[in-house]
């Protein structure tokens, strides 16, 4: 009789035992029953494991509730992302009918958007190597851009052409291309953090402003370094380049 009426007293306090809100005292007295009875014990271990069970079914819910709400928001963003470039392209093809009868500088703007949303659906569609992508469709599309630019101004706007685009700047964009790769490769070969990576991104950016330079001006480095001010973009790349370095280095001692 004692033992039905103690298990009575236990199964009351049993929700509030397994929510934890009794007493030191009272804890103690009951795991001394459950120890002597199974049936108790029992029953405190399937409450305890239902309410476990709840507990990680709400936070399941919550998750996916979580990744719903945000996947939702991706794609009300990515809607009108692509409905504000739509709308772009169609304002620039019909003011620019309507001024010039034809269609002429609206071919660069709508080029540029295109090329922008190229290098921006890795990023919209892929898990993984997001950056790579985008850089890989940046690399690949970025010449025939130039060229779309080069015929839409010679066609249009030049009475002599000039083609601009073979001397200069498919030399400049495959040097900035191969600077960029290479920082990317070193990054992620070398593991190294971001305060290294914007160090090493300017070191290659110091040769590349050099380079460019004389590409453009028709000269050698030395004769820009000697006749120009280039000396003083070098010298900031540099001095920018080692103060990043050094957090970088500071960072990565400290970790």
């Amino acid at each position: 009789m004692e033992k039905n009426i103690d298990c009575a007293v236990v199964r009351d306090l049993l929700p509030s035992y397994v929510e934890r809100l009794t007493s030191e005292e009272t804890n103690k007295v009951m795991e001394e029953h459950f120890a002597n009875c199974e049936d108790c014990a029992l029953e405190r271990d399937t409450m305890m494991k239902t309410i476990h069970d709840t507990i990680s079914i709400a936070k399941k819910n919550e998750k996916v509730v979580n990744y719903l709400k945000k996947t939702k928001t991706l794609y009300v963003l990515k809607g009108f992302a692509l409905s504000m470039g739509i709308i772009a392209v169609l304002v620039s093809f019909i003011v620019d009918i309507a001024v010039n009868r034809r269609l002429t500088w609206s071919l660069i703007v709508d080029a540029g958007i295109a090329y922008v949303y190229a290098c921006g659906l890795p990023l919209a569609i892929s898990k993984r190597n997001k950056i790579v992508k985008m850089t890989a469709a940046a690399s690949i599309l970025l010449l025939p851009l130039l060229y779309v630019i080069e015929y839409v101004v010679n066609d249009n706007y030049l009475s002599q052409p000039v083609y601009w685009v073979r001397e200069y700047a498919l030399p400049i964009g495959v040097l900035w291309v191969a600077i960029v790769w290479a920082a990317i490769l070193i990054i992620r070969f070398t593991k190294v953090n971001v305060w290294t990576a914007i160090g090493i991104f300017l070191l290659l950016a110091a040769v590349g402003s050099a380079v460019t330079n004389a590409i453009a001006d028709q000269a050698t480095l030395k004769e820009i370094y000697t006749t120009g001010y280039e000396w003083i973009d070098t010298a900031a790349y540099l001095l920018c380049a080692a103060v990043f370095l050094f957090f970088g280095y500071e960072k990565r001692r400290k970790e």
